[in-house]
């Protein structure tokens, strides 16, 4: 299973950056900058739920 293997870290490198884009959000001062550091890390939110669907489906065989 080395593509679900390939999935998953790229799931958890997916969920660290957004949370570091999160982090610098909440310490910004700039409007716009903190607004689009939040749109950025809710972008790659949206990717780990597919990504997640993806996993889900290899693993049920279904991919």
């Amino acid at each position: 299973m080395q593509a679900g293997q390939t999935i998953q870290q790229c799931i958890q490198a997916c969920q660290q950056t957004s949370s570091q884009l999160q982090d610098m959000a909440n310490a910004e001062t700039d409007r716009a900058a903190k607004i689009k550091l939040l749109e950025a890390a809710h972008h790659l939110a949206l990717c780990v739920e597919e990504c997640n669907y993806s996993l889900q489906q290899l693993q049920s065989g279904a991919a």
